[in-house]
C-alpha cells in the first residue's frame, strides 16, 4: 500500500496571524493574564488580612541566652545531677508520666529540688539569663557585661523607646 500523501495546509493570512477567527492571538492572551494579575494583587491584601485573623499567629524568636549564665548553669547541673535526677523523676511520678515520654523534658523539677538547690537558696540554681549583647563574640546579660560600671543592674526596656520615654530616664524634660 501506498500512503497518501499529507495534506498540505493552505496559507493563513497575514491578518490573523495565525489564530483562527474569533480566537486570541498569543500577546492577547499574555495582556489579558496581566491584567487578570494586576486585579488580584489589588485583593490580595485583605484577602491576606483575612486569613491571618482566622489562622492564629504567633510571632516567635529565638532568645540567646548569656553564655556565662549558662555555663554556670552547666556546672551546677554537674556538680548536683544526683539530686536534679532525683527532682525530675519526682516530677514525672507526680505528673503520671512514664519513662520516654516525650512530655518529660517540658517538667520543671525546680519544686522537687531540696530547698538548699531551689533558685535563692545556698546552693540554689543560677539563673539563666537572656542576652542582651556579645562582647568579644560572647552573647552575655546585663550582670556579666565585662567593665561594667558600678555592678548596677542595667534598666533595659523591650521594644522602641521614644524621645519622651528616654527624656523621662534621664531626667530631662
Amino acid at each position: 500500500m501506498t500512503d497518501a500523501p499529507a495534506e498540505i495546509p493552505a496559507e493563513v493570512p497575514a491578518g490573523l496571524n495565525g489564530s483562527a477567527p474569533g480566537t486570541l492571538t498569543p500577546a492577547k492572551q499574555t495582556a489579558q493574564g496581566v491584567a487578570a494579575i494586576a486585579g488580584m494583587l489589588s485583593q490580595f491584601p485583605q484577602a491576606l488580612a483575612q486569613v491571618l485573623q482566622q489562622v492564629p499567629v504567633q510571632a516567635q524568636t529565638r532568645q540567646h541566652l548569656c553564655a556565662t549564665c549558662v555555663l554556670g548553669r552547666l556546672t551546677w547541673n554537674v556538680a548536683h545531677e544526683r539530686e536534679l535526677t532525683a527532682a525530675i523523676e519526682m516530677a514525672a511520678r507526680v505528673h503520671g508520666l512514664a519513662d520516654g515520654d516525650p512530655r518529660l523534658g517540658q517538667l520543671d523539677p525546680v519544686p522537687f529540688l531540696p530547698e538548699s538547690l531551689r533558685p535563692g537558696g545556698p546552693q540554689g540554681m543560677p539563673p539563666a539569663n537572656p542576652s542582651i549583647t556579645a562582647v568579644g563574640g560572647t552573647e552575655v546579660c546585663s550582670e556579666h557585661i565585662p567593665g561594667r560600671p558600678g555592678g548596677k543592674q542595667l534598666l533595659l526596656m523591650p521594644g522602641p523607646l521614644s524621645q519622651g520615654m528616654l527624656a523621662s530616664f534621664a531626667g530631662i524634660r
